[in-house]
């Protein structure tokens, strides 16, 4: 009797350790909006180095890991304004009918190819969003300002490929981080590099806090914030020199800073970097968009999937 159920206790232990290693613990990890940055970089073919980064937005989304498939990674991200936030449809501004112009750039993957252990070209759908108000202007003697009509909004999909590098292994941490970059061509996404280049992308503050004072007087302008500035990178065509002579008026050193893009009318972009040859000679068109992640992430949570091959 007692050599039955030691055989009935060993098929059973032996059937749990079966069913454990088919199943395995997939991880799924919330992007931190608060320290998470896309950089957008306005770059021309003739020359992709010397870009220049129009701005620092922020991103959320998710990051899932498969461990039934090597740790695929799966990503699903928003790119958006930083003193927006990512789900801008149900805001209280556009509640109100107050004026929405905003860009919203959202990318879901489709394929994963590793490169590396650690590094992995993903593929999938990037989804441009530009929303802005037509403004008119009356010259009358009555004018007060512009005057915004209704919200027209552009939206383009195209397949994008980034390159993602796991920087540091959320496996052994509850914290990530990962780093990517993706280069747009403008005729393959005119959306991308006309709502790119529109844009006027706000500062980016990590770890923002913003308090009313204890004391509200008549000098009252605002509630104090605290915060990490994110600004954009240095341009490379910049150049400050200390003048030969310095009297009494110095006022710190002279910088010239030459524009090394032919930038027009976003509408009029894609036609002139058709149209190099009519640019003047010693300046280039921007005609792609450079995007470069640093993505910090969490662990939120994770889930039970079959082992791949099971």
């Amino acid at each position: 009797m007692f050599k039955k159920l030691a055989v009935f206790a060993l098929v059973a232990f032996t059937g749990m350790f079966s069913v454990a290693s088919v199943f395995a613990q997939d991880s799924v990890s919330q992007i931190d909006s608060q320290h998470s940055t896309a950089r957008l970089y306005l770059a021309s073919s003739k020359n992709p180095t010397d870009s220049v980064n129009v701005g620092v937005a922020r991103t959320a989304g998710v990051v899932r890991l498969s461990a039934g498939n090597s740790a695929t990674p799966d990503f699903d991200f928003t790119i958006y304004p930083a003193d927006k936030k990512s789900s801008l449809a149900n805001s209280a501004a556009r509640r109100r009918g107050e004026r929405t112009d905003y860009t919203v750039i959202s990318f879901k993957s489709r394929r994963v190819v590793p490169l590396t252990a650690d590094t992995f070209r993903v593929t999938g759908d990037l989804t441009t969003t530009y929303v802005q108000r037509v403004a008119s202007y009356d010259p009358s003697e009555s004018f007060s300002g512009a005057a915004y009509g209704p919200s027209i909004t552009h939206t383009q999909n195209r397949e994008v490929s980034f390159e993602f590098r796991r920087v540091t292994d959320s496996g052994n941490s509850d914290i990530g981080e990962w780093t990517a970059s993706a280069t747009v061509p403008g005729e393959d996404s005119p959306e991308l590099l006309n709502a790119v280049s529109s844009t006027v992308w706000p500062v980016f503050v990590a770890d923002e806090h913003c308090a009313m004072p204890s004391n509200v007087g008549e000098d009252f302008s605002g509630p104090a914030c605290t915060g990490e500035r994110v600004d954009v990178a240095a341009r490379k065509d910049l150049n400050c020199d200390a003048p030969a002579t310095v009297g009494e008026d110095f006022s710190g050193e002279v910088c010239t800073q030459a524009d090394p893009f032919l930038i027009t009318d976003p509408g009029q972009t894609l036609s002139a970097s058709r149209h190099h040859k009519n640019a003047e000679p010693a300046r280039l068109v921007a005609n792609e968009v450079q995007i470069q992640l640093d993505l910090l992430t969490t662990i939120s949570s994770s889930t039970l999937s079959a082992a791949s091959g099971q």
